[in-house]
């Protein structure tokens, strides 16, 4: 007895000190490791026993009564001396036996059976634990996961959505049920003889029996994760080709009826396209088969393991559907040959495998699909995600309710396109690849991939990582004005760069900033720097004469912006997907292109407050900007929207959730300039003035920047002293000193100038003594900034530049 709770305690205290250490080998300085973000390990069985290999013996010849025998050999080492029990996963199937030469008995609970062995195993002993079990396999509460009977048709899906933990190999065979646990497998499924069982894997041979069934016998050599495990049973003819793999000819197996093998052919025209391109992108395909199983089940498909579960209507002749085909495909490198860790940090198989849908298009219809897959995700979560999932979330530490939302999925492949970006294609899929390689067959964390593709790349991922994967909201770069200067033939060009915010409060750093300029033929040239912080002036280098520049020409990042660009050259109707406005083309006397932007962030502030009191949409704003758009015409409209639902709601909820009387579009032509009320636009309340809901129509649009806003009629209608001020501010852009000199001067009135930062923030204050006032600027950061100029109660405000 005493030798007994001896081991107990030794093992106990071992355990303690390996999660100990696991734990802080995982741990990220730029999160908070809690059990709501599911980011700490809660099961640590697997450092102390390794399953080695899982065989399993299926019976499923009896599908009317939707019933199961089983039994799984699982073969398993010890890892540690002084095993005397193990603790196998299994839920809502009754254990009829537990056989093995070490085995002494067992006691099944709720969801687990504990195997109690005969003496002890020491480190590196090796035994086999066969485990009988009968019973009807239980579905998850959601509806998606677990086991489904449905006529001919009998699968499993490896995740239930409702289910804690999500991993849902437990409830067909016994098992360490999580994410990091990882055996080779054998199946041996009986069924009838009209029916077909596929299961992971080659299939090794199929034996007949007199009882006119028979038994399909496959075999994994890889190592997965419990969850990824399947058996499909139907009445399947097999859709047999080879892809020409980088390993060489690659088996492709597709299982489905008979009456969908033209349907299967047509819809997996570009599975070899998806193959080579993953292949080319994260290094060889890992398995021995690529495979999918045609169910009739209405949402979504599973990615086991070489044998995904694909709904039949997802093969149908046509391609609608091969973004998801694409998708389950890239689980075979992201989920399947690695593993998260944690379901907390599920982006690393979602979001990525989402990101590879992208890839996909790129593949097969070039880059422009791709820009446009990710930009439609983008608009998603911009306009929706945080309002379906209570905030901007993280992609790395999901609580249980959300493991498999918008935040992991969408926003997780829009962190690996910004990845991508930020590293450039030759870094981003060489590390990409070596992660892949490195870590093959094993479970990874968010500090994995952090650690791993900072070594390989050469590149510190910690603002990355901190900015992107660890904390939640977005930012955007956006270009309040540019100055340019002729030297040896070339141009120095000052960007003069603005960061903003959506749904975090500290900015990014070290941001990559890809600009293209433009000369007045339209040619262009491409370059990248950097910024941090809120304001930054960044001087590059052109070839070309700069009269228009535009950031992020090609969607280098998903920041908090979308967009629509077009070359115009006919009247007609312009259907603007990211700006969320229609636009007519009235008339075109040439070529025009144009560019509208859709910034999902605050504006900048007004100037005068005093004589313009509006409150500005802190959610959105609009740009319209490109070349030569003097030759094009252009009217619109466009839905203010303070609903919660719509194609536009949300957008307006700030403004308009109850009342829209004081509504009102304001215009600015650029950054120099203050806020008007636009002079060409009408308001349809269309019918209700307190529904939130109604449509801004523009007569005519006009370059610049666009936003809504409230008009506070109260302080409008108080008497403000306005007095015309002649005053002068040069040189600007300034280099070490600003001039103010003011015509007519009156000393006896108090007069100051006062300097803000983009922010709004006070930089400077000084009273100004007489006409011709000089400020000392050289220990102030350059940037852009507004001044502002105040005589005897009479204001004058403006924008000026500071290069030092």
């Amino acid at each position: 007895m005493q030798k007994t709770l001896l081991t107990i305690v030794l093992l106990t205290a071992f355990i303690t000190i390996k999660a100990q250490h696991r734990a802080n080998g995982y741990c990220s300085k730029y999160k908070v490791v809690t059990p709501s973000n599911r980011l700490a390990i809660q099961d640590f069985r697997s450092d102390s026993v390794d399953i080695l290999h899982t065989d399993i013996v299926l019976d499923m010849t009896n599908l009317s009564n939707q019933e199961i025998v089983g039994n799984a050999k699982l073969s398993i080492k010890s890892l540690i001396n002084g095993i005397t029990s193990v603790r196998f996963d299994l839920e809502g199937l009754t254990v009829d036996s537990v056989t093995g030469s070490l085995v002494q008995g067992f006691a099944q609970g709720d969801s687990d059976v504990k195997v109690a062995l005969n003496g002890s195993m020491s480190m590196n002993d090796e035994t086999d634990i066969e485990i009988h079990y009968s019973g009807t396999p239980m579905q998850d509460a959601s509806g998606w996961g677990g086991f489904y009977f449905s006529g001919n048709f009998a699968w499993n899906l490896g995740v239930g959505f409702a289910d804690d933990p999500h991993s849902y190999g437990r409830i067909w065979f016994p098992c360490f049920d999580n994410f990091i646990e990882r055996s080779s497998f054998d199946f041996h499924v009986r069924v009838n003889n009209d029916r077909v069982a596929s299961c992971n894997g080659l299939l090794d041979n199929i034996e007949s029996h007199n009882d006119s069934t028979k038994t399909y016998h496959w075999e994994l050599a890889q190592s997965i994760p419990s969850y990824l495990a399947c058996v499909t049973v139907g009445p399947y003819v097999m859709v047999n080709s080879s892809i020409a793999a980088s390993a060489g000819a690659l088996p492709s197996q597709i299982f489905g009826r008979a009456q969908d093998s033209a349907n299967i052919v047509a819809s997996f025209t570009h599975l070899d396209e998806a193959v080579l391109k993953f292949e080319d992108a994260y290094g060889p395909y890992r398995f021995d088969k690529v495979g999918y199983s045609l169910v009739p089940f209405n949402s979504g498909a599973m990615e086991h393991a070489t044998n995904i579960t694909y709904p039949i209507y997802a093969a149908n002749g046509g391609l609608s559907q091969e973004d998801l085909m694409a998708h389950e495909l890239a689980h075979m490198w992201w989920g399947d040959n690695i593993t998260c860790q944690t379901d907390g940090d599920m982006w690393i198989n979602e979001g990525w495998a989402s990101f590879s849908e992208y890839l996909f298009q790129e593949a097969v219809y070039g880059r422009e699909s791709y820009e446009k897959s990710m930009q439609k995700d983008l608009n998603f979560m911009l306009q929706y995600g945080h309002h379906y999932e209570e905030s901007y979330r993280a992609v790395s530490g999901q609580p249980h309710e959300y493991v498999y939302g918008d935040h992991v999925y969408k926003k997780g492949a829009l962190v690996a396109h910004n990845l991508r970006g930020y590293l450039g294609d030759h870094k981003f899929f060489d590390a990409v690849s070596s992660l892949m390689e490195d870590f093959k067959y094993t479970s990874v964390s968010s500090d994995t991939l952090e650690k791993h593709l900072s070594i390989y790349s050469e590149t510190d991922l910690v603002p990355f990582f901190r900015d992107w994967v660890f904390s939640g909201g977005y930012n955007v770069v956006v270009l309040d004005s540019f100055l340019y200067s002729e030297q040896a033939g070339e141009y120095d060009v000052s960007l003069f760069l603005q960061q903003k915010l959506k749904g975090r409060s500290e900015f990014h750093d070290g941001v990559p900033v890809f600009y293209t300029v433009f000369d007045e033929s339209w040619q262009s040239e491409s370059g990248k720097t950097f910024m941090s912080g809120s304001t930054e002036l960044r001087v590059v280098t052109s070839t070309i004469k700069p009269h228009y520049i535009q950031l992020y020409t090609h969607y280098e990042q998903a920041q908090a912006r979308t967009r629509d660009e077009l070359v115009i050259t006919n009247a007609g109707n312009l259907n603007l997907d990211n700006m969320y406005w229609d636009v007519e083309v009235e008339s075109v006397s040439d070529s025009a292109m144009v560019v509208f932007d859709h910034i999902w962030s605050t504006p900048d502030a007004i100037k005068d407050f005093d004589h313009k009191p509006y409150t500005l949409s802190s959610y959105h704003y609009w740009k319209v900007s490109g070349l030569d758009l003097d030759n094009v015409e252009l009217s619109g409209q466009f839905f203010y929207d303070g609903r919660s639902g719509g194609n536009t709601g949300y957008l307006d909820m700030d403004l308009v959730t109850v009342q829209e009387d004081s509504l009102v579009l304001l215009h600015r032509i650029d950054a120099y300039d203050d806020w008007e009320e636009y002079d060409a636009y009408e308001k349809n309340i269309l019918g209700s003035s307190d529904n939130g809901f109604g449509l801004i129509t523009m007569v005519v649009i006009k370059p610049g920047e666009y936003t809504l806003a409230n008009l506070d009629h109260a302080a409008l209608s108080i008497e403000q002293p306005i007095t015309a001020l002649e005053i002068e501010v040069y040189p600007n852009p300034s280099n070490g000193e600003i001039n103010i000199l003011i015509g007519e001067y009156d000393s006896g009135l108090e007069a100051f100038v006062t300097l803000y930062d983009v922010n709004g923030k006070v930089v400077l204050e000084e009273s100004i003594l007489d006409r011709h006032h000089r400020i000392n600027t050289s220990s102030i950061p350059a940037a852009m900034y507004t001044y502002q100029i105040e005589i005897g109660g009479a204001k004058s405000s403006g924008k000026v530049v500071i290069q030092n």
